[in-house]
């Protein structure tokens, strides 16, 4: 798997360094990071020190994961989530992609065409978890290669704002200098209807 690089608003998103950050320099990138958010948000000292923690444990994750993590903020929800962007070079067969965007739910995912600049064109699914928290799911193809992004858990008051601005992200990645051109594999015309057998999915 490769890190993905993108563009990003620093008011909303805190990329995770991963494994470019030594473990002896967590605490100090972590109380950093949120100064510069709390600056921005004007939060309060002791929400600071709480989100500088939720930074540290994040990024000990997160030295470990080939994906690359972002944490995502939504100002006018005040809601946090984790955003995980992951590129592979390969490509999930029909049954694969259904079982990535119709996983286990209490209601059937919202699968919905989803389209990037640069990753051109996709399917999101937008789930409800048993715990009444909601996740979105992006997944982007092209010949030999495949995108996924995953956000949440989050609570449903938010997830419209925050994949909104997930999407805002995801239209500036840039993989191999040109846009992707759609896999022929990417099953268009299945991946709007619920699978037949919808148990288990594809890790990433």
């Amino acid at each position: 798997m490769t890190r993905v690089d993108f563009e990003f608003d620093a008011a909303t998103a805190i990329p995770l360094p991963g494994a470019d950050l030594g473990s002896a320099d967590v605490a100090h990138w972590a109380t950093e990071a949120a100064a510069r958010m709390a600056d921005l948000h004007e939060f309060a000292p002791q929400q600071t020190e709480t989100l500088a923690r939720a930074l540290a444990r994040a990024q000990e994750a997160a030295a470990t994961d080939p994906a690359t993590n972002v944490l995502t903020y939504e100002p006018a929800a005040r809601a946090w989530a984790p955003l995980r962007l992951t590129l592979v070079e390969s490509e999930p067969d029909a049954g694969e992609q259904r079982q990535y965007l119709w996983p286990p739910a209490v209601l059937a995912p919202r699968v919905r065409p989803a389209m990037s600049t640069g990753l051109g064109e996709g399917f999101s699914s937008t789930v409800m978890d048993e715990d009444g928290r909601g996740s979105v799911r992006w997944l982007f193809m092209t010949t030999g290669a495949s995108f996924f992004a995953v956000l949440g858990p989050l609570d449903p008051v938010a997830i419209g704002l925050s994949a909104a601005r997930v999407e805002v992200l995801l239209d500036t990645v840039r993989i191999g200098g040109a846009p992707w051109a759609p896999s022929e594999r990417l099953d268009v015309r299945s991946l709007v209807a619920p699978p037949a057998d919808a148990e288990g999915m594809w890790a990433v």
